[in-house]
């Protein structure tokens, strides 16, 4: 059982951003990976949209731990506009990269969807 735990991610948490520029996801995930690991080779553009532009970005950060506060304490992260950022992974982990989105931007929830070992949320935010 002990073997079997170690197996579940419970930690990690995928980030997708969307519904925005490409400044503004990068200035989000920037933001998330000072404050979390990023698992190697994850982070970047994924999907697309006509024209081969990404529409979608994405990063998976391990949040096994609280946010370093090191990666919260740097200049104001500045937004044109509105992103929609979804979370998922451990109710634990997702709880923690919600909580340095918060402490950065003004945060709406849109939406969430709770298992027995994973959570989802879609939030939506701005500077």
């Amino acid at each position: 059982m002990d073997r079997h735990d170690k197996d579940i991610p419970v930690a990690e948490v995928v980030v997708t951003v969307a519904d925005c520029s490409e400044e503004d996801a990068r200035a989000v995930l920037d933001l998330l990976e000072r404050s979390f690991p990023a698992e190697s080779g994850a982070g970047g553009a994924a999907g697309g949209g006509g024209g081969g532009a990404a529409t979608v970005w994405s990063a998976v950060l391990d949040a096994a731990e609280p946010a370093d506060p090191a990666g919260r304490q740097e200049t104001p992260v500045r937004l044109n506009g509105a992103v929609t950022v979804t979370l998922q992974g451990g109710p634990r982990a997702v709880e923690r990269v919600q909580a340095v989105l918060t402490a950065r931007f003004t945060v709406e929830e849109m939406g969430s969807v709770s298992g027995d070992q994973e959570r989802e949320i879609e939030l939506r935010i701005r500077s």
